[in-house]
């Protein structure tokens, strides 16, 4: 599993235990395995590289929303998204593996060795994807953003904190306890245990400089909220529902959806919704068509 895949899984399990629910997620995350190794169809279409993205994204969530967690349709449809087609079924087994004996929390208050700067960023920003997705509404994601500047400012003005925080050599547990103190009744939840993860994701040369690349990710998390829907035609309130409703199952998270009225579009619907792109228009289907006919001349 890919460190930004190992990022949102130890979330997503946090908020379980957290919950109560470990347990009903490792059991469900072990029924689409069965299904995976059950359904050859399933199977060949969800590891296929040829079928796009959003397509198998779309399976996912016609077949695990309201039907259990929620967490479990995030998990796997982020797991289809950020990972090789090909290595999905290993790497649910091993989330499954996780989930089932508690090894990604863990594993969680270990301190890394060795982690290289990407493999850290990548670890902390699957971390924040779902920590962020958890979050309600847009607001929360703007009190989020600005307690995270606040607390790069903070830690750029005092090197004597940021010393502390970043000093591998003392032991993990004091040095969070050093940022909870600091931050206790201050900031919300996802504040802080974004902050906290980020002691624990390693790789703190650049502290004051991974708090702003954090600002950076809930900005862009604010985007994957907006859907742009371009047609030729306008929609009414209910189609716009139900078009939000239906790309918040697929994305996981609540979404504002957008119309552009572009004649360019010739019927049908073009959809984009963070670095998602769904392409329903006539002429992307004419394009193709045109395409298969000069192949096969």
């Amino acid at each position: 599993m890919r460190s930004i895949g190992r990022g949102y899984l130890r979330a997503v399990e946090e908020t379980a235990v957290a919950g109560g629910m470990r347990a009903q997620l490792a059991r469900e995350l072990t029924a689409v395995v069965v299904a995976l190794h059950d359904s050859d169809p399933l199977r060949q279409t969800l590891t296929d590289p040829s079928v796009a993205q959003g397509a198998r994204q779309g399976i996912v969530a016609d077949l695990l929303v309201d039907r259990g967690l929620e967490a479990t349709a995030s998990l796997v449809g982020f797991l289809v998204r950020t990972e090789r087609p090909a290595d999905l079924p290993t790497v649910l087994t091993q989330a499954e593996r996780s989930l089932e004996h508690g090894d990604a929390v863990a594993e969680e208050r270990a301190e890394p060795a060795g982690a290289s700067r990407t493999s850290a960023r990548e670890l902390l920003r699957g971390y924040a994807e779902r920590v962020l997705q958890e979050l309600p509404g847009s607001a929360d994601l703007d009190e989020v953003e600005d307690e995270l500047f606040r607390l790069a400012r903070l830690l750029d003005g005092q090197p004597e904190l940021r010393s502390v925080l970043s000093n591998v050599t003392l032991p993990l547990d004091g040095r969070i306890r050093v940022l909870e103190d600091l931050l206790a009744g201050k900031v919300r939840p996802a504040t802080l245990r974004l902050a906290r993860f980020v002691l624990r994701a390693g790789r703190l040369r650049d502290l004051v400089g991974t708090f702003e690349w954090l600002v950076e990710l809930v900005a862009a998390e604010r985007g994957r909220r907006v859907a742009e829907a371009r047609t030729a035609v306008p929609l009414d309130d209910a189609e716009a529902s139900r078009l939000a409703a239906a790309l918040g199952r697929l994305v996981g998270r609540p979404v504002e959806v957008r119309v552009v009225l572009d004649p360019a579009v010739v019927g049908g619907m073009l959809v984009s919704v963070g670095d998602l792109r769904i392409d329903g228009t006539i002429r992307s289907r004419l394009d193709k068509l045109r395409e298969a006919l000069a192949g096969s001349s």
